[in-house]
């Protein structure tokens, strides 16, 4: 680092003629020179000591004259960078980077002295000054326009043939493209073109290379540092390469970091910015410098992906934001400006903002757009994304999108939020107050689904039920379209007394009911027993239904952690009051760890099946958590839930080869891992020839586990229901009374021991169908007073955080 202040001569910037002529004289006597917005500006710049400060006049036209290129190796001038986010950087570049990128692009463009070029570009951006360095360089001439780019003039200068080239950035440009037929033939007549190194889509340099058919059209990548790094011929590129930015050239050179960060080395990356401090090394060791730009090469081409800290990570799953604009864009009107940004949600992290240059009445056409390229990017943003009309587009001085501007801006303008959820059930009144109700504590938007927002399959019974009482019945997969979508539904099909019930909730309200029908002696449904075994299988079939699609959207594990939350509370409330009323105090159940135990020597009330399912969701929890994992599931979800299947045996017969469990009778999450991956091998299948495959593996796993028995007949039967017979046709108040005791299965368990004893203490001796009816009616009014319980506190809790207004 070298703290000795640079001396330099500033030039107030102005896209002005007699400011290039300015810094060609400045060059010519190697004068370092800096450019600033205002006198006033010259002596607050950071390690410059500037001598004196040059105002140069107003001037508009042509510029012609050879200034040769200088290669010294010395400092020529300090730019300060705009930034994306507003911080100004002083990078120090020589003669020779100058003369070095000049050179590349004379020869990628074949320039000579015939070059008569309309300079889109202020001359006071670093494109727009390279141009003229170019243009002086071969000893050509410059027009630069009194207006800045204006289209109409440059279409009668080159019909006319007083200009044959154009430098323009991709904004620019759109421009053009959306009225092609101002510059109609004249296009023709162009035959050099440069642009500057925005994002364009394949698609607009095609239509750029058909608008100027005969034109020889170069785009660069490259930063102020490194200024023309690659260089794309789109003129005759193919339309597979036309998606990169092109390849270094020369002394150049590009390569990859392992994270995505694209490095540059050669002659004309500056060597040193500079601040109070002094110089610093841009450059490491061996030259390179490393950039906050994403990309990655393919036969030898370099794609750029975009900046690293505008990449927008919603839930897990990164997205560019250049990238979604080009796909957006695609979808929209022709000139329609948006841009893209990251803004802080809670429940993905971050999520995507688009801004429109528009007013608010066209916010929801372009929110359509965006969602519609959010699925094509395989991305259910939800209420993840937000659209926001704005006066402008906020843009730095060399044109690019100031995208943290824009997502302070809708911050600070976004609304205080109102209390979540704080409804009754008399205030339900359309679906998305029936979402609030049933999700309490919850943020929900019109945009969420019943995926989204983490249901489970205890909620979805519930939901469901509380959604057909009130507005008839629901449609195919709606836990996948938003409350508005559920909205449009209401009304559409009347209420009938044949009603649909899903053979999932009626295997579920089956074999709970087996489990306390076994427990009082009502009946034995199997000597073999199986229930509890397929109730873990729907636990897994539920995971994959509706939990797995919000983890691979989020990225995280949220839903599962809430589903731990709803079952871990209720159970410990229950054995803490147990402990209290029986005064058998316990630490293992409260911790729901007593399942690793002997159950003979323990004294309290025993919730074994809670604790290990418990477990196990913690279990899946923490491999959902991988990325990898996900992205297995995702892309390839039946054979990736057949692995698990495999290694989930492969791990309980090792332990048991350790540690055998036959003391507490196997009451441990992994030896009921098998049924939970076989529930997601169910979930995943979604034709006929994947069905038969589950099927054919569901059959192969019973006749292992229990052979030709009573059990196997039982579970392969619920199997064959969930598969085939996806809906049963039943009176509605069979469904009711179903899908009730489906939905309170937990709290049935929780409670069925305890109507077992006060019915026997009651009459004296068992009363085993009394104890079975009985035992299920509290169940189902414990899990309505849960619920109502739940929202009670998510409204004290909600409460309590809102602000107290304060009287004057």
């Amino acid at each position: 680092m070298n703290t000795v202040g640079l001396q330099a001569t500033a030039v107030v910037g102005k896209n002005s003629v007699a400011f290039v002529e300015q810094m060609f004289a400045l060059y010519e006597v190697r004068r370092p020179l800096v450019i600033v917005a205002g006198e006033a500006q010259a002596g607050k710049l950071p390690g410059v000591v500037v001598d004196r400060c040059i105002v140069p006049e107003d001037r508009s036209g042509w510029f012609s004259g050879r200034h040769p290129l200088i290669h010294d190796d010395s400092p020529a001038q300090v730019t300060y960078t705009s930034g994306t986010e507003g911080l100004p950087k002083g990078i120090v570049l020589t003669y020779a980077n100058l003369a070095d990128a000049a050179e590349r692009i004379i020869q990628q463009m074949q320039m000579t002295q015939d070059i008569r070029e309309y300079v889109g570009v202020p001359a006071t951006f670093s494109f727009g000054m390279a141009r003229y360095r170019a243009i002086a360089a071969v000893g050509g001439r410059a027009y630069l326009p009194p207006r800045g780019f204006d289209p109409l003039e440059l279409a009668r200068m080159l019909a006319a043939g007083e200009v044959n080239a154009l430098s323009a950035v991709p904004t620019l440009l759109r421009t053009l493209l959306a009225s092609p037929e101002v510059i109609g033939a004249a296009g023709k007549k162009l035959r050099w073109m440069e642009i500057g190194s925005q994002q364009m889509t394949a698609d607009e340099k095609r239509r750029i290379r058909e608008l100027f058919p005969h034109a020889l059209i170069v785009q660069h990548y490259g930063l102020t540092e490194a200024s023309r790094t690659t260089f794309l011929k789109i003129s005759d590129a193919p339309m597979e390469l036309l998606e990169s930015v092109g390849q270094p050239v020369g002394k150049t050179e590009v390569r990859m970091r392992p994270d995505g960060r694209i490095m540059i080395r050669g002659p004309h990356v500056a060597k040193s910015r500079i601040d109070a401090e002094g110089l610093h090394d841009l450059r490491d060791a061996d030259g390179w410098l490393q950039t906050n730009d994403l990309g990655h090469t393919r036969d030898g081409y370099v794609f750029f992906d975009g900046r690293a800290d505008d990449l927008i990570n919603c839930g897990g799953v990164k997205i560019v934001p250049d990238q979604l604009e080009d796909r957006i864009r695609s979808r929209l009107e022709a000139g329609t400006q948006i841009a893209v940004a990251k803004i802080p949600d809670a429940q993905r992290g971050e999520g995507v903002l688009v801004a429109v240059k528009a007013d608010a009445s066209e916010t929801a056409r372009v929110r359509s757009a965006a969602l519609a390229a959010l699925k094509d990017m395989g991305i259910d943003a939800g209420s993840a994304l937000q659209v926001m009309a704005v006066d402008a587009i906020p843009v730095t001085g060399t044109g690019k999108t100031q995208r943290k501007v824009l997502s302070a801006q809708f911050v600070a303008q976004r609304p205080q939020e109102a209390p979540l959820n704080s409804l009754s059930a008399d205030s339900v009144v359309d679906v998305l107050s029936l979402f609030r109700f049933e999700f309490p504590g919850q943020k929900v938007e019109p945009d969420d689904t019943f995926e989204s927002l983490g249901g489970d399959s205890l909620h979805y019974i519930q939901f469901s039920l509380s959604f057909e009482q009130r507005f008839g019945p629901l449609p195919d997969n709606w836990e996948r379209l938003s409350a508005s979508e559920l909205q449009r539904h209401v009304g559409v099909a009347r209420k009938s007394f044949w009603q649909r019930l899903e053979s999932v909730t009626a295997t579920r309200a089956f074999f709970m009911t087996c489990i306390v029908a076994l427990h009082t002696d009502a009946f034995v449904y199997s000597s073999n027993w199986g229930a509890a075994y397929f109730l873990v299988l729907l636990a897994g079939y539920s995971v994959a239904r509706w939990q797995l699609p919000e983890i691979i959207r989020a990225g995280k594990v949220t839903t599962l952690l809430r589903t731990i939350r709803y079952v871990a509370i209720p159970t410990v409330i229950m054995v803490a009051l147990l402990q209290v009323a029986t005064r058998r105090f316990e630490i293992t159940p409260l911790l729901l760890i007593s399942n690793y135990l002997d159950p003979v020597r323990l004294k309290g009330f025993l919730f074994y099946f809670m604790e290990f399912y418990i477990q196990l969701l913690l279990l899946v929890a923490l491999l959902f958590s991988f990325a990898r994992v996900r992205r297995w599931f995702q892309q390839r979800p039946m054979f990736s839930a057949l692995a698990l299947l495999v290694v989930v045996v492969l791990i309980d017969r090792t332990i048991e080869a350790f540690w055998n469990t036959d003391y507490n009778y196997h009451r441990v999450p992994w030896h009921y891992a098998w049924p939970f991956a076989l529930g997601m091998i169910l979930a995943s299948a979604n034709d006929l020839r994947t069905r038969c495959l589950a099927m054919g593996v569901s059959l192969m796993a019973v006749w292992i586990m229990w052979g030709f028995t009573s059990a196997a007949f039982y579970f392969a039967g619920g199997c064959v229901l969930v598969l085939f017979v996806r809906n049963l046709i039943v009176p509605a108040p069979v469904k009711l009374a179903v899908a009730e005791i489906a939905s309170a299965s937990m709290f049935i368990y929780l409670s069925h021991s305890q109507m077992i004893s006060i019915v026997e203490k009651v009459f004296g001796h068992p009363r085993p169908w009394l104890e079975l009816i009985s035992a299920t009616i509290v169940g189902i009014a414990l899990a309505h007073g849960y619920a109502w319980c739940e929202r009670r506190f998510a409204q004290l809790r909600e409460s309590m955080r809102e602000p107290v207004a304060v009287g004057s």
